[in-house]
């Protein structure tokens, strides 16, 4: 694994659904080509965000095949390829989508049970990595089923590894953030780390870090584009504060809130639904959302940035 990914925001990638659940491929479509128009230098599909847990195996590899499709090499798409099993099974659904993707992400927490600590962790990974060759490979603290945060010396081994290309870093913690960048920076590694929390983005940015793999990419990927090619800006405080006050919108009911984000492009529309829960918004919630959208179209005029929504090809 030489090649190291790019400086920039890697979207969790929602996975929109017709009204009978089924995926809605137009739309996986539109929203691959809206990431990239709005300068995104990735794309993390089938993440948490996807409602993966809620894929079959076979939708899994699908859907990453297709938005690589689409996306033809304009941005480098990276997947989970770390579900249900023993690590031998890991092992080899990481096989099947390493054909597909440009590196496969690791689910911190399929590693190992939650009860479990760092060494049996790391030998567990040690296993993975002797089964799956020179595969190209991310990390995910992802928060489903259960949280699982590596600390600064686990993440150093991973990069020391050479293996792991992508990390997702959920721990939205300065001192944890800057700590595990000074760990992964002494070493001479392809790692890069993409932090999740938007509200830290800038201050991961200031200690080095590579950029953004959250949430509100699904509603504005060109301010957090822009913040990450501006933190050094006059203007990049008032833009971090404007999405960290934000997020609470954005993360409230979230995927449903994304959805119903995107039904508000009239190029887009769409539905809602989501595989992963049954909640519904309220009208004040999606009240609050039309306010979001209004507000964020609002901000990017300000910063000049040209008004680019997702568009269905019907």
């Amino acid at each position: 694994a030489e090649m190291a990914l790019p400086v920039g925001v890697f979207p969790t990638m929602i996975t929109p659904f017709l009204p009978d659940g089924g995926i809605d491929w137009p739309r996986v479509d539109a929203l691959t080509e809206w990431y990239i128009e709005n300068g995104c230098a990735g794309i993390f599909a089938v993440c948490q965000s996807s409602e993966m847990y809620h894929l079959s195996n076979e939708e899994r590899l699908t859907l990453a095949r297709r938005v690589r499709d689409k996306a033809a090499g304009r941005a480098i798409v990276v997947a989970s390829g770390t579900f249900e099993g023993s690590i031998e099974d890991k092992a080899a659904f990481i096989t099947q989508m390493a054909e597909i993707v440009t590196a496969v992400v690791v689910l911190v927490n399929q590693m190992c049970a939650e009860h479990e600590d760092n060494t049996v962790w790391k030998a567990n990974v040690k296993k993975l990595l002797d089964l799956t060759g020179s595969v190209p490979l991310g990390l995910y603290e992802c928060p489903v089923p259960y949280h699982r945060l590596l600390d600064a010396d686990t993440l150093k081994w991973c990069a020391e590894t050479q293996r792991f290309l992508f990390h997702k870093d959920t721990c939205c913690k300065k001192g944890e953030i800057a700590a595990k960048l000074a760990a992964v920076k002494s070493v001479q590694t392809p790692f890069k780390f993409y932090n999740a929390n938007v509200a830290t983005l800038k201050y991961s940015m200031e200690l080095g870090g590579s950029g953004f793999s959250g949430i509100c990419a699904n509603f504005y990927p060109q301010l957090v584009v822009w913040l990450v090619q501006h933190y050094t800006d006059a203007r990049a405080e008032d833009v971090q504060d404007w999405l960290a006050i934000s997020e609470n919108v954005v993360m409230y009911k979230y995927p449903l809130a994304a959805k119903q984000f995107l039904t508000g492009f009239p190029s887009f529309q769409g539905t809602p639904k989501c595989r992963s829960n049954a909640v519904v918004l309220n009208e004040e919630e999606q009240l609050k959302l039309v306010c979001l959208q209004r507000t964020s179209a609002k901000l990017c005029a300000e910063l000049g940035l040209p008004a680019c929504p997702p568009v269905v090809s019907q």
